[in-house]
């Protein structure tokens, strides 16, 4: 399957307008940070020397202590805020993938939930209600098994000794039970 261009920049524009503040926070937040630093670093420094200018050595030498731990704290606050956002936006996604497993295994007992504040709420419904669906239908269609499994087993002694018969009715019966018990509602 080959994939298209995407035609719309903007998929989920809250999410992503979201998404594009809390970068540009954290970016005016670290410039901020570190400017800050900086200038009262020098600041202090100068009025501690009681000189108008100095040589870069000495600039260097006063801001760069404050530069490295402002930039430390600008990090680690990113740093945070990503592994937030990525669980976040990476949560439901693994949730749904566990839910896809277990349907895929016949198990359809266990609901599909994230939390209010995750991202993908809109996915994550849809699949928890095709779930409810699925689960309705093949509901249905089991307990038509088990009605056509008693009505087989109601059948089987009016065969009487037609051996090939009743061996082929046993046979399906077989068939009918085990199918009837491949899935978990």
């Amino acid at each position: 399957m080959t994939s298209q261009k995407r035609r719309r920049f903007w998929i989920d524009p809250p999410l992503q307008l979201q998404m594009v503040a809390t970068v540009l926070l954290l970016v005016i937040a670290s410039i901020f940070l570190v400017t800050y630093s900086v200038f009262h670093g020098l600041n202090e420094a100068s009025q501690t020397s009681h000189q108008v200018f100095h040589s870069l050595d000495w600039v260097w030498e006063t801001i760069r202590g404050p530069i490295v731990v402002s930039s430390l704290i600008a990090v680690l606050a990113s740093a945070l805020i990503a592994l937030i956002w990525s669980h976040r936006y990476a949560g439901p996604l693994r949730v749904l993938s566990a839910a896809m497993g277990r349907i895929g295994h016949g198990n359809l007992s266990v609901p599909v939930r994230v939390r209010k504040y995750d991202t993908h709420q809109d996915l994550v419904h849809d699949f928890a209600q095709a779930q409810e669906r699925l689960r309705e239908r093949l509901s249905a269609d089991l307990r038509g098994l088990h009605s056509a499994a008693e009505l087989l087993k109601a059948a089987l002694p009016e065969l009487g000794d037609r051996k090939p018969a009743q061996h082929c009715a046993q046979a399906l019966l077989k068939e009918i039970e085990a199918a009837a018990s491949h899935y978990q509602l």
